[in-house]
């Protein structure tokens, strides 16, 4: 019987074919997981920089829905991680952007709206499935312990099967979840220490978010520079105070004539649920005029915007509803916030 040369040679083409594919993947695989190494621990070095202060909004967006992740707000000082606010989908934009989150050293909640805390779970339990080999420390005013407690209850499974099915020399069940740290901002404005450490002072102080109560905001201090994250707040002589000379004050911004007409649009549409809701929210956000109002007032350098209600869509948008109403009274330098946006603060 003759051997047919032909399909012969068409085997051994896809028999080499199929070598090479097999050889391709191999390296295709190593090469990816290097370069994901390697990108790893450029970010991490560069953040980690005790040589300036580096601060990624996280997510900017809000309860509203829109293509952002919600608040959080990453604060790089010092060497140390620092986190505030935790909304839907934080842990895995974290991630994302390489932000060594095995290192984080403690998370400030500002208070208990799902849109500020509703991804804690997945921090905590990303950061320790990913390497985390340190206490994760979660300050915030009271109700704080309550809220952990309850991830950590939720979350028990998941701890007992990974450490289970890894073994602990890989996922130590010893730095699972998160410890609670709970404080009471001081009724009369003034600021309060509540984390401490190598220098980097964070300062905890009531914010006007009524009937959310406590709610606060904090200031970030370290070798002469300041930060103030806003949290949720109507306008506000504590958070005024609280930014007096800030060289960056982080703040949400509504535009309650947008918000207005929405509430209007539903109750024309006879939809009273979200034309009260509509109405409602407008008493405990600061408007855009408002904020550059306070910012001014309190001699802010840089003014950062985020939690921005609504999200605008376009430079046209974001000019009307935010910058306009903000530039007629604040001087200082204005960044609209997205995702992911990079700030950095060299230190002398």
């Amino acid at each position: 019987m003759k051997k047919n040369p032909i399909k012969l040679s068409k085997l051994c083409i896809l028999f080499v074919l199929l070598l090479c594919l097999s050889c391709s993947w191999d390296q295709i695989v190593r090469g990816r997981v290097i370069e994901s190494i390697n990108a790893k621990a450029d970010v991490a070095r560069d953040l980690l920089d005790p040589n300036k202060i580096t601060i990624i909004l996280t997510g900017t967006g809000s309860p509203i829905p829109s293509d952002r992740i919600q608040n959080s707000t990453a604060i790089f000082v010092n060497g140390q991680f620092l986190v505030f606010d935790c909304g839907d989908g934080v842990a895995f934009a974290m991630e994302k952007l390489h932000l060594p989150v095995t290192d984080i050293n403690g998370i400030f909640i500002t208070h208990f709206h799902s849109d500020h805390f509703a991804d804690l779970g997945e921090v905590i339990d990303r950061s320790w499935l990913l390497g985390r080999k340190q206490t994760l420390n979660v300050y915030g005013p009271k109700g704080t312990s309550e809220l952990v407690n309850g991830f950590l209850k939720s979350y028990g499974q998941e701890y007992f099967y990974r450490t289970k099915h890894h073994g602990e020399a890989v996922v130590p069940s010893q730095w699972k979840g998160a410890k609670p740290n709970e404080f009471l901002p001081n009724a009369d404005g003034s600021s309060k220490i509540v984390y401490e450490k190598d220098g980097v002072i964070v300062r905890s102080f009531f914010v006007n978010h009524v009937p959310v109560e406590p709610a606060v905001g904090y200031r970030i201090e370290y070798k002469g520079k300041s930060i103030v994250i806003s949290g949720d707040t109507a306008d506000s002589e504590f958070l005024k105070k609280q930014s007096s000379g800030a060289d960056y004050l982080i703040s949400e911004v509504m535009s309650k004539s947008i918000v207005a007409k929405i509430g209007e649009s539903y109750q024309s549409l006879g939809s009273p649920r979200f034309t009260k809701i509509m109405k409602d929210i407008q008493l405990y956000h600061i408007d855009a005029e408002e904020l550059g109002r306070l910012a001014e007032a309190a001699k802010v350098n840089t003014l950062v915007l985020t939690h921005m209600i609504p999200v605008s869509r376009n430079f046209i948008q974001t000019k009307s509803l935010y910058k306009d109403p903000i530039r007629k009274s604040f001087q200082g330098n204005l960044i609209i916030g997205e995702d992911g946006k990079r700030i950095e603060i060299p230190l002398p």
